[in-house]
This record gives structure tokens, C-alpha cells and sequence, in this order.
């Protein structure tokens, strides 16, 4: 499989470097969890005189015209030469940590890297410290993510453009028209939380099917990739798996997590909060603390959401079969809240 691949890749590599000049604007997707992101700003660069490029790691789900092209690349080593021989003048990514990975910036023009956000937590909490410095540009979504990075281009003496902009993501989830029935609940943990290891996916099970509370599954796709939990595991246990490319939060009244960013994604959608899992945090920069700006989903964790530790689960299924009786409700502080600080 591996020779298999690496010819695959020799002829889609020589196949793009033959149209390469046909592209000015490229977009690395590297998977189809971060073409969710990326998908509304791919669709605003279509034109007529250029083609767009898309990088990527896996199969996508191509369903923009023809002027759209898709490269999907199987092994590092041509993944890498790639990036390093493109000529593109913008390449747009959600995927951090450029230069630090095989994810490079080119050798052969002056592109310019510009960062998408794909959640709207913190800068400073669950990226590396080190994971926008090469990028030229960075959107921000809200107040909190451009304090944060703005302190970071000045402690780091960073040249890092910054701009604000709306999280489209969101905008596409609140024009999806649902047409299908709602579910109860959606659970969607982050990965190297502890989640499953603690047993809260077992625990919750047990609780909600016995109060017929329709729910399903959405793990992280790291916690498939670093085997925090199987699709076996999940089905052996008769948990329904949300298995879908594109998330709907509209399709969803309730949403349990722990750290993951959809709690605040759920929020700008639904204007309600989540079940928060006190489970331990993922901290992908252990020197956040030293920064004055502090992580939302830290500081703001009791604004969007109702916490509880993991030994208090079955408080929170009472919790939830209470909100249920009155699913019209608002919360207008987190709406004031919202519409104050998100762009």
C-alpha cells in the first residue's frame, strides 16, 4: 500500500505541477472536519479567471463547481514537497503550527499564509505556543481571541497581520434550513480530556436511555486517531454516533461536552447553554498562565455553560430532563454576552 501511494502521488503531483500556474489562491483542508471552516471562504474567492486549489489529507466532499480542484496527497513525502514548491499568492489554513510540522511555507514565491479560525476558544490555551508565528495574516471572531493575539504578536515581537471578521462557520449552521426531526441532545467531548477513560460516554448511556432521551454520539476525530475510543466500542455498547461531515447544531436542543469549543459554537447558534463535564483540560500551551488575557472557555466556562464534575452526572441528566420541560427558554445575559463580544 505504501508503494502504492507514493506512485499514486509521483503522478498527482506531476499532474498539478502542469497546472499550477492556472491557480493564484489556494486553501489547505486537511480533512473534512476542517472544510466545515473553511467551505464559506473557499466559496467567496470562485471567480471566473482563476482556478482554486485544495490541499488535502484525505477525501473530501467536493461539491463546489469547476473551478474548484482538489488535491488529496496519501504520503508525507509528497505532502511536504508540495507545500514547499507552491506557487500560490495566498494560501488560507486552519490548521496551525506552519513550519513546525510538514505543513511548510514555500521555496518558489512569495505566498502569503493566512490563518481561518476553526473554533472560537482561546489562542493561548490549546495551541502551542509557537503556532501562529509564521503565518502573515490571522482572522479573529471575537474580543477575547484579538486581545489574545495581539499580546502574543507583542510578547513574541511577532510581524503577524491581524483582522476581524464573522465566524461563517456559524452563519452557515443558522441559514441551514433543518428539515428533519430534532434530536434531544447532542455529546460532543474533546479529545485528550479524559473523557472516555473516565467513563462518561458508559455513564451518560445509562442514564439517558433510561429517561428516553434521544442523544447521540460525536467524538473529536482525534479521539479516533489516538484511540481514545473505537467505532466497535461505540456500537457495542447500542450508542447511536453522529457520524455526519458537516455538523448541524440547529438538528441538536441540547449539547453535552467538556472543553471542546462547540460549547460556544452551541451557544452563538442556539443562544443556550450547554452540560459542561469538569473533565481534565487539554492544554496544548502549558504557559497560557504567564499571558494577561485568559482563555474564554476558562473564564466564561459558567456564562455558556452548567458545570459538573464527573462523580455529579446524574445531577446533570436531572438537570437536563428539567430544561426539557422548558426548551423555549433564553438566556439573555449570554445573548447580551454574545452580541457584545463576537464580531
Amino acid at each position: 500500500m505504501i508503494i502504492i501511494n507514493f506512485f499514486r502521488d509521483l503522478i498527482l503531483y506531476i499532474k498539478y505541477k502542469f497546472k499550477e500556474n492556472g491557480f493564484e489562491i489556494g486553501f489547505f483542508c486537511e480533512n473534512n472536519y476542517i472544510l466545515n471552516y473553511l467551505d464559506p471562504y473557499i466559496r467567496k474567492k470562485i471567480n471566473k479567471k482563476k482556478l482554486i486549489l485544495i490541499i488535502s489529507f484525505e477525501e473530501i466532499f467536493n461539491e463546489f463547481n469547476d473551478k474548484v480542484v482538489v488535491y488529496t496527497f496519501k504520503t508525507n513525502f509528497f505532502r511536504e514537497l508540495l507545500f514547499l514548491t507552491l506557487k500560490l499568492k495566498y494560501l488560507y489554513s486552519s490548521t496551525p503550527d506552519i513550519n513546525n510540522t510538514i505543513f511548510k511555507k514555500t521555496k518558489f514565491s512569495n505566498c502569503k499564509y493566512i490563518y481561518i479560525q476553526h473554533s472560537p476558544v482561546s489562542l493561548n490555551l490549546i495551541y502551542r505556543e509557537s503556532a501562529f508565528d509564521n503565518f502573515d495574516a490571522i482572522q479573529t471572531i471575537s474580543k477575547f481571541q484579538n486581545n489574545e493575539i495581539n499580546e502574543i504578536i507583542k510578547t513574541r515581537n511577532l510581524k503577524l497581520k491581524v483582522f476581524k471578521s464573522k465566524y461563517r462557520f456559524i452563519e452557515k449552521n443558522i441559514n441551514t434550513i433543518n428539515k428533519s426531526k430534532k434530536i434531544d441532545l447532542l455529546i460532543a467531548p474533546s479529545w485528550n480530556t479524559g473523557f472516555y477513560k473516565l467513563n462518561c460516554h458508559k455513564i451518560l448511556h445509562q442514564h439517558l436511555v433510561k429517561n428516553f432521551i434521544n442523544y447521540k454520539l460525536r467524538p473529536h476525530p482525534m479521539s479516533f486517531k489516538k484511540n481514545e475510543i473505537t467505532i466497535d466500542e461505540i456500537n457495542n455498547l447500542e450508542i447511536k454516533l453522529d457520524r455526519s461531515e458537516l455538523i448541524n447544531l440547529n438538528h441538536f436542543d441540547f449539547l453535552i461536552s467538556d472543553w471542546s469549543g462547540i460549547f460556544i459554537e452551541f451557544a452563538l447558534i442556539n443562544k443556550r447553554k450547554s452540560f459542561l463535564i469538569n473533565t481534565p483540560k487539554k492544554e496544548g500551551n502549558k504557559t497560557y498562565e504567564k499571558y494577561i488575557n485568559k482563555p474564554i472557555e476558562i473564564t466564561k466556562r459558567e456564562l455558556f455553560g452548567k458545570v459538573f464534575d464527573v462523580e455529579n452526572l446524574d445531577n446533570l441528566i436531572e438537570e437536563l430532563i428539567k430544561q426539557k420541560k422548558d426548551i423555549k427558554s433564553k438566556d439573555h445575559e449570554l445573548i447580551k454576552f454574545i452580541d457584545e463580544n463576537f464580531y
